[in-house]
Parts: C-alpha cells; sequence; structure tokens
C-alpha cells in the first residue's frame, strides 16, 4: 500500500459490489395478447443492479422464415441485475407527491416539473424495488400459458454469502417464493 502523508501505511477502501445474474425459463405466452403483453411490460421496471437492468421481452417466432415452425410466442427475462420488479406509474406518483409536499414543484414550468419528476422516480426505483414483485407476477399469469419462473442468483464479494431466490407464478396466478442460502 502506499504510504499516506503522515508517513503512516495508508489502508485502501475496497467498495464491494453485488455481482448477480437472473434469468427466466422462456414460457409460451397467449398469441392473441401479444400486443397487450408489450404495453404491460412496459409499465414495469423488472430490476436494477449496479452494471444493467434487466432485458425482458417476447420472442415471436417468424413464421415468414420457418413456415413449418408452429411454436408460439415466448416471455424472456435476463440480465445481471436483480428481479425486483417497480411499477413505473407507482413509482412516480410517489415521486410527484413527495416532490409536491417538499414544495419543488411550484414556480417550475411543465417541461422542468416532468423533469424533476422522472429523476426523482429514478431515485425511488430502488426504494420499490420487491415491493410490487406479487402484483407483477400475478397480473403476468393472465397473459401465459405455461408456468414462469425466474431466478436470481449472486454474491456481494466476501463480505455475504449467496443470496439467490425463484420466484414463480403459473397461468392461474399461483405465486411460488424460494430463498437460496
Amino acid at each position: 500500500m502506499p504510504p499516506d502523508p503522515g508517513g503512516g501505511q495508508r489502508s485502501e477502501l475496497l467498495m464491494a459490489t453485488l455481482q448477480v445474474s437472473t434469468a427466466s425459463n422462456a414460457p409460451t405466452v397467449d398469441p392473441d395478447r401479444v400486443v397487450e403483453l408489450h404495453s404491460f411490460l412496459d409499465e414495469w421496471l423488472l430490476g436494477t443492479g449496479p452494471f444493467d437492468e434487466l432485458t425482458v421481452d417476447v420472442h415471436e417466432p417468424d413464421q415468414s422464415l420457418h413456415p413449418e415452425d408452429e411454436s408460439q410466442p415466448s416471455l424472456i427475462l435476463y440480465g445481471y441485475a436483480l428481479f425486483g420488479p417497480a411499477h413505473r406509474p407507482t413509482v412516480r406518483e410517489a415521486a410527484r407527491e413527495q416532490l409536491d409536499a417538499d414544495g419543488d414543484l411550484n414556480g417550475l414550468n411543465d417541461g422542468e416539473r416532468e423533469d424533476l419528476i422522472d429523476d426523482e422516480a429514478q431515485n425511488l426505483v430502488y426504494d420499490y424495488q420487491h415491493e410490487h414483485s406479487e402484483d407483477f407476477l400475478r397480473e403476468l399469469a393472465t397473459f401465459l400459458t405455461e408456468p414462469f419462473v425466474v431466478q436470481t442468483a449472486g454474491y456481494e464479494k466476501c463480505r455475504f454469502p449467496l443470496v439467490g431466490y425463484q420466484y414463480s407464478v403459473d397461468p392461474e396466478g399461483e405465486i411460488g417464493h424460494v430463498s437460496f442460502g
């Protein structure tokens, strides 16, 4: 370690960073509700981490390339972040209420007001992660034709043990949650 200006040894501050991965199975979804499912997914931030947000998409088979392929659309979710859904409109409304109560929105034009609310909502997302997990899964179930399973596993350097959990939901809305470790 390099010496400190006072002549002694300086201890270096090492920050532990959560290393995490999340992945789901790829359950099929109702082909007649794909557009509605895309709109539903846009309302949710499904997880964030120090390096990334989770990616979620609906994979639709290209029948023009493979006309014999009879596979159905499927939901995919993956990334280097925790699965912890936050409902964007709910978080945004909480941010607006907080800023309004503090008087921070007074005197701003509409554009400035919206920008400030968006910034505050982004800051609040971490406070709301995991609070909406069951709501997300319950609403997602209405689009599924088979169970959805998502798993997150990770660690924070050597400071903390392995973190891991699994959520599942079937098309009837039955939710399961298991913590590992």
